[in-house]
């Protein structure tokens, strides 16, 4: 097929330009918020099972699926 190339187009440009760009930055903001998510349902998993009077929330079986 011969013409232009995507990149080539105005449209193109402007997906590799800013719109690829603004898609690497919410990916990063997303790991970023699943970290700190994970990392606070383990400290809730830890603070359930050390106090064996409490059953287990639904955070902790999160946690368990994630690992």
């Amino acid at each position: 097929m011969a013409g232009v190339d995507f990149f080539q187009t105005r449209m193109g440009q402007r997906f590799y330009e800013a719109t690829m760009p603004k898609i690497a930055d919410q990916l990063e903001r997303l790991n970023t918020n699943l970290e700190a998510l994970v990392a606070e349902l383990r400290k809730s998993n830890r603070s359930t099972t050390e106090t064996p009077s409490h059953a287990a929330s639904p955070a902790s079986d999160a946690t368990d699926k994630l690992r």
